[in-house]
Order: structure tokens, then C-alpha cells, then sequence
């Protein structure tokens, strides 16, 4: 049952946390210091000046290389096993269970932010603001977790 929930072994977890301080500190150089990656991309589409499809042409791809750090780095500490997953059949039941109801709990809470901020915020922080839903469910999720895990550890 475990296996279809966390696919990756616990060190990826540690792995997964390496990628998320890389893209933040990445992130950190382009947002305020302009660090610029040139390199030519693919682009099935792009829209800047004039729309182009399947295009190559070269451009910044620091902004993607951070999301793809942070995104793939979140990727691996969700999906990755708990250090005690190993232990029995129970605590592996009982944290799939755990997991289950903390993704679920990170995807209603994020949706319901997602409608408010359709609802009410537009233009370019509209941008950030689905910018930041890239990683809302992924930490909402760890947080959602960590507190149940508190819980349960307290009875």
C-alpha cells in the first residue's frame, strides 16, 4: 500500500530538500542580484513581442531553471518515504492515511484560495499569484502533514 503513495526511498527526500535550497538560492540571484542564464530553447509556443510556434531562439531561463529546481525538489520530499515507514505494516498504514488526508486537506484549502484570488486580484499579481500555486499544494501539504504527524504523536 506504501509503495503506490511514496514511490521514492527516504533519501530522496534529502536529495528532494538539496534541489529546493538550490532554486532558492537561484531564485534569490535572479531576483535581486539579475542573474542571467542565456541559452536557445525550444518553444512549442512563446508570446512576447510576436506569438511563434515551435521556435527556437535564445533567452533567460534562469526564472525556469529556479521553478524547476523548487517544483522538482517538492517533488521528491512529498513522494519520498518517511524514515519510519519501514518499521511495520501499521506505521506505514497509518502514515498513508496521514498522507491521504493531508493531500487532500492542501488541495481543498489551495483551491479555495485559487477561486478567491480569481474572484479578486487581477494583472500581474494575478501572475504571481499562479506562480505560487505551483508550489502552494506541495507546501501546504508538508504542513498539513507535519501537524497531523503531531497529533497523532501526542495521543
Amino acid at each position: 500500500m506504501s509503495k503506490e503513495l511514496s514511490p521514492f526511498p527516504f533519501k530522496a527526500k534529502v536529495a528532494g530538500w538539496m534541489l529546493v535550497v538550490a532554486g532558492l538560492i537561484l531564485g534569490t540571484l535572479f531576483a535581486f542580484f539579475n542573474l542571467v542564464i542565456n541559452l536557445p530553447v525550444l518553444a512549442v509556443f512563446s508570446s512576447f513581442m510576436e506569438s511563434r510556434y515551435f521556435s527556437v531562439f535564445t533567452t533567460n531561463v534562469t526564472d525556469e531553471f529556479t521553478l524547476l529546481l523548487i517544483i522538482g525538489g517538492m517533488f521528491l520530499i512529498v513522494f519520498s518515504k518517511d524514515h519510519r515507514e519501514e518499521e511495520s505494516y501499521e506505521i506505514s498504514a497509518k502514515l498513508f492515511e496521514l498522507k491521504s488526508k493531508s493531500m487532500f486537506k492542501a488541495l481543498y484549502y489551495n483551491t479555495i484560495v485559487l477561486f478567491f484570488s480569481i474572484i479578486f486580484i487581477y494583472g500581474q499579481g494575478f501572475f504571481w499569484i499562479m506562480v505560487l500555486n505551483l508550489l502552494s499544494v506541495f507546501v501546504l501539504y508538508l504542513i498539513i502533514l507535519v501537524i497531523k504527524k503531531r497529533e497523532v504523536n501526542k495521543i
